[in-house]
């Protein structure tokens, strides 16, 4: 009768064991997953500032007049728009000089 009781109860503690071992195993998990996570809001609260910045910032009609003409080559009509290109003999005479 010893004996069983003894078998018993090592199956049991086994059994426990096993179950704590996993329970240890998932709590890390969660937590990696968890420390991601807050990572992740961390980021996504910045975001969110940054655009709110934006959006104060785009709300005042001459900040967004000025983002517009800057993004989108914006004019107002009767304006003479003058882009101005880079020559490419400055580039070709550094890349000459590279060569030797």
């Amino acid at each position: 009768m010893k004996i069983a009781a003894i078998v018993i109860m090592t199956v049991v503690l086994v059994f426990v064991g096993i179950r704590v071992y996993s329970f240890f195993v998932e709590e890390r998990s969660l937590s990696a997953e968890l420390a991601d996570i807050e990572a992740r809001l961390v980021k996504a609260q910045g975001d969110a500032t940054d655009l709110q910045s934006e959006v104060q910032y785009l709300a005042n009609p001459l900040n967004l007049e000025k983002e517009l003409r800057s993004r989108f080559n914006y004019k107002k009509p009767g304006e003479t728009m003058i882009i101005i290109v880079p020559s490419s003999t400055a580039t070709s005479a550094v890349s000459s000089s590279a060569g030797n």
